[in-house]
């Protein structure tokens, strides 16, 4: 059942007995802006080092050890138009415990933790302390620099910004760009922070053995005030470029890097979302993939070969790592296996191994807490509830035709390879 309690702040709780452990998730739900990107992902790193009873790591690592062993995190997201700061907890459910002996539950505990984290950071003369900030703005400009280490998630941002070049925001990390990271002050992150408390739209779930009146109860200690409504959609639509742009860099890489996108323009609220999600997992989204079995085990031409679906931003990837020297054969071979789906030539066996595949993932989430928690944020930005039966019965009357509907709405946008050069042909 959900409740909004304070206006903009959203309640989800799914009281089950399945888990020995409570898993909380809060989110913070904000426009997504270029500008305020990496501020947010700054704020974050911040906020999980610096709340004002533990201003320590080895602090809130003692007080985590206190409760037996609690998880706790803090992330950022990008979904669609949306912004998202995410604070996660799990504890124990003290019943498993057999020592255990304090008067207030570890749920409650939990709930406190957060609060102290989130309404009362380590903030002398209302900044946040000068050497947290400094220390925490290091890191993060090492986590940025780490993923341009990571070559495949460096030829993926660059196929972005071909893409989303008029839209900065689309093609940005989660985490930001260094050159906005190097002129955020103490003060920028202070003004961060107290718009997100104030604007951001909030999201708390938790699943585990509770009831909702006594999430309700500890959530209504938080001091939560009304904040604007935001009733934007969450898809990001976008118009087809009228030509094919290609680029390439060259890098010290071992394998070459060629990675397609193309608009898909279907989300998660139409009809056609989860033909949708069969066509990526026939197309490159699964080992039994057609990019997968034709382009790497039968031609030899891939070490790898896959494609991804974002149903908030209406686009399609394909990653490949291969030999630069065998680019347009590949680039050749995966429109071949596009061609298939669009006319039509899935076999009905793919068809089924596809879904049986989709089902199976979908019974092992909810196995999960966390991907359960996280599905919760999901229903809340689309409005879209589906019961499992409901969706395992849509799955099962997906047919050839739903496949190659949405196939036949695949429009490529972009190539992008990074490569060796010369090194890499040899």
């Amino acid at each position: 059942m959900r409740e909004r309690k304070p206006e903009g702040v959203t309640l989800d709780v799914s009281s089950t007995q399945q888990f020995k452990t409570i898993g909380i998730k809060v989110d913070f739900v904000a426009p997504l802006t270029v500008d305020a990107i990496t501020a947010r992902a700054l704020l974050d790193q911040v906020l999980e080092t610096s709340t004002a009873a533990y201003p320590t790591q080895t602090a809130l690592s003692r007080e985590l050890s206190r409760l037996y062993g609690a998880s706790f995190g803090i992330s950022v997201l990008k979904l669609g138009t949306k912004h998202v700061i995410r604070l996660t907890c799990s504890v124990v459910n003290e019943k498993y415990l057999q020592n255990f002996t304090d008067q207030r539950p570890l749920f409650e505990q939990a709930m406190a933790l957060l609060k102290a984290v989130i309404f009362a950071p380590l903030m002398p003369a209302g900044q946040f302390d000068e050497t947290t900030f400094n220390q925490q703005r290091q890191n993060l400009f090492a986590a940025v620099k780490s993923l341009d280490d990571d070559k495949q998630y460096l030829a993926n941002r660059r196929l972005q910004e071909l893409v989303f070049k008029d839209e900065p925001a689309q093609a940005m990390s989660a985490l930001g760009d260094m050159a906005t990271l190097r002129q955020l002050t103490r003060s920028d992150i202070a003004a961060t922070y107290q718009n997100m408390l104030a604007n951001d739209a909030v999201h708390v779930a938790v699943i585990g053995d509770v009831t909702e009146e006594r999430v309700a109860t500890a959530l209504a200690a938080w001091p939560l005030t009304d904040r604007p409504g935001d009733e934007t959609t969450p898809y990001y639509d976008w118009a087809a470029q009228s030509e094919v742009t290609h680029a390439d860099d060259v890098a010290p890489v071992v394998q070459a890097k060629l990675n397609l996108a193309y608009r898909l323009p279907i989300y998660r609220n139409d009809d056609d979302f989860l033909a949708t999600t069969v066509f990526n997992a026939a197309f490159g989204g699964t080992p039994l993939s057609l990019l997968f079995t034709n382009v790497r085990e039968k031609a030899s031409l891939a070490y790898y070969a896959s494609s991804s679906y974002n149903p908030y931003a209406g686009i399609l990837g394909v990653q490949t790592g291969i030999q630069f020297q065998n680019r347009d054969q590949v680039l050749a071979i995966v429109a071949k296996q596009l061609a298939t789906l669009q006319a039509g030539k899935l076999s009905q066996e793919l068809l089924d191994e596809v879904k049986a595949s989709l089902l199976n993932a979908r019974l092992a989430a909810l196995d999960s807490p966390q991907r359960r928690l996280t599905g919760l944020l999901n229903t809340q930005l689309t409005r879209q509830r589906l019961p499992l039966k409901e969706w395992e019965d849509q799955l099962a009357a997906i047919t050839i035709a739903d496949v190659q509907r949405v196939a036949k709405q695949v429009q490529l946008q972009a190539t992008y390879c990074l490569h060796g050069g010369d090194q890499d042909v040899k």
